[in-house]
């Protein structure tokens, strides 16, 4: 009963965003998937083998706030080659992933991994928005030059 109200007092689901993506990490490799990806027949897995970086940038957002105006974000990032050549950084929000509980995937699959690099620019994320002075990338795994 007391379900039922719930139900009715919150009203109809909203609606799946369609922009919203699906990130993760398994034995296989990185997928980052959402429905304008599939949608554009844009690429969504990449094997392990074709990661070349992983870390996280700290930067001033592409669209400024409309009440606030320009504001930094924090950017895991995972850098594969691009289709024309070249490396693509793939970027997900900082809230995507927790530095206490990295997928085990990733951990066994980036040897070496520096977390005090992670650290660092989660870091400079954690003193706000407008810490403007702080920007910068910091990589945690680097694929080494064959």
């Amino acid at each position: 009963m007391w379900s039922f109200i719930k139900r009715l007092l919150a009203g109809p689901t909203p609606p799946e965003d369609p922009l919203r993506e699906t990130v993760s990490f398994d034995d296989a490799g990185f997928i980052r998937s959402g429905e304008l990806a599939r949608a554009m027949g844009l690429r969504e897995f990449w094997p392990w083998d074709e990661i070349h970086e992983f870390g996280f940038r700290y930067t001033q957002a592409m669209f400024p706030d409309p009440w606030s105006g320009d504001y930094m974000e924090g950017l895991w990032l995972v850098r594969v080659p691009s289709d024309g050549g070249g490396l693509m950084a793939m970027e997900f929000d900082q809230t995507v992933l927790d530095i206490d509980r990295l997928p085990s995937a990733l951990l066994r699959n980036l040897p070496g991994l520096d977390m005090d690099a992670l650290r660092a620019g989660l870091s400079a994320a954690s003193r706000g928005p407008r810490n403007f002075g702080e920007e910068g990338e910091w990589i945690a795994w680097r694929r080494e030059a064959a």
